[in-house]
């Protein structure tokens, strides 16, 4: 006669039931390992947004930082000399600025630098040019001319300096005082304020002091 081991048969059925997981059990665990899923996302989303504002951040401070280097390089190098404009005679304005000079959106500048070494003339260019800023479309312009005496029809080159520049001001020093415009002929101030002010980090303030130069060159043509 064929026996049957109850016993065993009852141990082996709970030791089934043990080894496996329930529906509940399965869609709690899902649902663990979605949540943990979203939060590592998340959390890697946020380091890749950050890294990308970080890169954003330094471009930015590298892009006014070159702006300006080149305009202490032409501030810093200003002369006093008179300049002959598409072929007219000699103007007495050593400097000039206004608003929409350059046809800028804001003020202007233009002025004769030296300084720019171009040695044995390899270049289509003189040492000393005539340089100028202005605003278009909200970007800040380096306006330039090879030579500081132009001919009918010579052609200013601009090279875009920064970007996202709303204004652009300048206050001029002379006889200890700040002056908003400089009109005098024949003459520098002693010193320029740049103000630019910047949709994203607001006002940027520069003041370039004359070399000693420059003044010095004002004061004898003004004696002569």
């Amino acid at each position: 006669m064929l026996k049957i081991n109850r016993q065993n048969c009852r141990t082996k059925t709970v030791r089934g039931r043990q080894g496996g997981f329930t529906l509940l059990e399965v869609l709690v665990a899902i649902a663990v390992f979605s949540m943990l899923s979203v939060s590592a996302y998340q959390v890697m989303n946020g380091v890749q947004r950050s890294d990308q504002i970080s890169r954003e951040h330094n471009d930015r401070l590298q892009e006014i930082q070159r702006a300006m280097v080149m305009m202490d390089n032409d501030f810093r190098q200003i002369i006093a000399r008179k300049n002959r404009s598409q072929g007219e005679d000699p103007s007495d304005k050593l400097l000039l600025s206004s608003e929409y000079l350059l046809d800028s959106a804001s003020m202007g500048i233009i002025f004769t630098r030296t300084g720019w070494q171009n040695p044995q003339q390899m270049f289509p260019r003189g040492e000393n040019v005539r340089v100028g800023y202005r605003i278009v479309d909200d970007t800040l312009e380096r306006v330039w001319f090879r030579y500081p005496d132009t001919v009918v029809g010579t052609d200013a080159l601009v090279r875009p300096v920064l970007s996202e520049v709303t204004k652009l001001s300048f206050r001029f020093y002379s006889k200890k005082k700040w002056q908003e415009t400089w009109n005098q002929g024949g003459a520098l101030p002693e010193g320029i304020m740049v103000k630019m002010t910047l949709e994203d980090y607001g006002d940027i303030e520069r003041v370039y002091m004359l070399p000693a130069s420059a003044l010095e060159t004002n004061k004898k043509q003004g004696d002569s």
